[in-house]
């Protein structure tokens, strides 16, 4: 028989048993009657939590690259991309001029590694970082065409161009020197490598425009490398060549023009005339004793390299940069010669120098007294016809519209006027066309030089100083003459006190 304990047992195990199964059952009966709200609350709950899911991630994958692009940009992560001397310039490249592109690359890059396949999900965020990056590099690239334009134009409108003393060639940009480490910059204008200012290689910033002090910097010729120290692109030049033949009185004539200007700006209170370079600081030494009548000017060797007395003369607020050119006259007996000063092409107005002693039909004018006492003064050059038309050639060559409507202007100076006062040749009251043609036997010249310039105009003229060391009056009328295109103030400025006194050649 068994003990009461386990009856007891036996007892409970059919109770527990049912306790198990009602539960079921009764779920089994909900199920049945609910079925499908049960089944809509499982996928529903199954989908609230992909969607859950999918924020949450999609969160994780948009910190993530936000991270990656702070990393790029701030913290130095990015592609270094090409270095700062790429294509000679020594200078860092602007952020849109290369690394607006690397950076995007680069976080996009990153963010792939990082995330490899969920990297799919970000197309939208790299699409709009694109289309922001696109947006900038538009406006940027905009900016620097608008700034270059603003540039060119106004140094369209102030008629400003640059011309290498040195090599003589146009200058649409001089190269310019950094400050800080002397490292050369070719192109120093709005573009890759900055907008209005542009970082070198050792960090200094330097002027992309002339507006905002680029003419300031030191500046070289991006052509032949030598150092332009009258700051090209801030004020206008003013080409002057002089030619003519052998001792026809060129290096004479371009002291006295400067003891004539240099004397006219000290009289100004706001007025100035600086110079620039080996030539113009030897014009400035030899002053008027160069001109001091009987000293002989030694004639310009034939193969020595012709470089421009350059000075700038201030007149006021206005500032003009002159670059005076005296060629040796057996420059001007070949071709060849002449065509390698290719400052002719680019100047507008040009001094024909004629020494009327050296013309034979004038000497055998003159009566042998005359001609004994200025038989040592006379040059033997060549007939001026020769020079003048050895430039014109030239000149005709670099017109922009060959045998177009005549432009430039010529002046044509008889020197030696100082040593034919008083002779039988003495112009005397003579208007100077009439004698020039008349009496020097120019009339074909000139005739020719009016076909072929705007504007041609005879001066006779003393390139001496008196007594108290002041050039000329005639070299101020001619001076004034030359320089009235550049502005009047100019044209006063170097007209001085011989407006009044000599009133202008005719």
């Amino acid at each position: 028989m068994s003990g009461p304990g386990e009856r007891d047992d036996g007892a409970a195990r059919p109770g527990a048993v049912l306790l198990g199964v009602v539960p079921l059952a009764a779920a089994g009966a909900v199920a049945v009657v609910f079925r499908w709200w049960v089944l809509a609350a499982a996928v529903s709950l199954l989908v609230g939590v992909g969607v859950l899911a999918a924020v949450a991630g999609l969160c994780v994958l948009t910190w993530l690259y936000l991270r990656e692009v702070h990393r790029t940009m701030a913290g130095g992560g990015g592609a270094a991309g090409p270095g700062p001397d790429v294509h000679g310039e020594p200078a860092h490249r602007g952020y849109h001029g290369g690394p607006a592109w690397w950076d995007l690359c680069s976080a996009v890059r990153r963010t792939w590694r990082a995330s490899a396949l969920w990297g799919v999900l970000l197309l939208p965020h790299v699409a709009a970082h694109a289309l922001v990056v696109g947006g900038y590099l538009a406006a940027a690239w905009s900016l620097a065409g608008a700034l270059r334009v603003v540039d060119t134009g106004l140094r369209v409108v102030r008629r400003i161009r640059m011309v290498c003393p040195e090599c003589y060639r146009r200058l649409p940009y001089p190269a310019y020197l950094c400050g800080r480490c002397g490292r050369r910059h070719d192109t120093v204008r709005p573009g890759a490598h900055g907008l209005l200012r542009r970082r070198c290689r050792c960090d200094r910033t330097l002027p992309t425009l002339i507006l905002l002090g680029a003419a300031d910097l030191e500046t070289l010729c991006p052509h032949c490398d030598r150092p332009l120290e009258h700051r090209p692109g801030e004020t206008r030049e003013f080409l002057l060549p002089l030619f003519g033949g052998t001792g026809a009185g060129k290096t004479r004539l371009a002291a006295g023009l400067h003891l004539a200007l240099a004397q006219a700006a000290r009289q100004g209170p706001d007025s100035y005339l600086e110079p620039f370079g080996e030539e113009a600081a030897r014009l400035s030494r030899e002053g008027a004793r160069a001109l001091a009548p009987g000293h002989r000017t030694r004639p310009t060797p034939p193969g020595r390299k012709v470089r421009a007395a350059t000075v700038r003369l201030g007149a006021g607020r206005r500032a003009l940069v002159l670059q005076l050119f005296d060629a040796a006259g057996e420059r001007f007996n070949r071709t060849a010669t002449t065509e390698e000063l290719e400052y002719l092409g680019e100047a507008s107005t040009f001094v024909l120098v004629v020494d009327p002693l050296g013309i034979p039909a004038v000497w055998r004018c003159l009566t042998a007294p005359e001609r004994d006492r200025l038989a040592g003064e006379r040059s033997h050059t060549r007939d001026p016809e020769l020079a003048y038309g050895a430039v014109r050639d030239e000149v005709e060559r670099h017109r922009r519209v060959p045998g177009g409507r005549p432009q430039g202007r010529l002046a044509v100076v008889v020197t030696r006027g100082d040593l034919v006062r008083g002779t039988s040749v003495d112009p005397g009251g003579t208007p100077a066309r009439e004698w020039a043609g008349q009496v020097l036997g120019l009339g074909n010249l000139l005739a020719r030089a009016e076909a072929d310039f705007g504007a041609v105009r005879v001066f006779p003229t003393s390139a001496v100083a008196g007594p108290d060391g002041l050039a000329d009056p005639s070299l101020h009328v001619l001076a004034a003459w030359l320089l009235r295109p550049q502005g009047r103030a100019f044209a006063d400025l170097a007209a001085g006190p011989a407006t009044a006194a000599a009133g202008g050649a005719r």
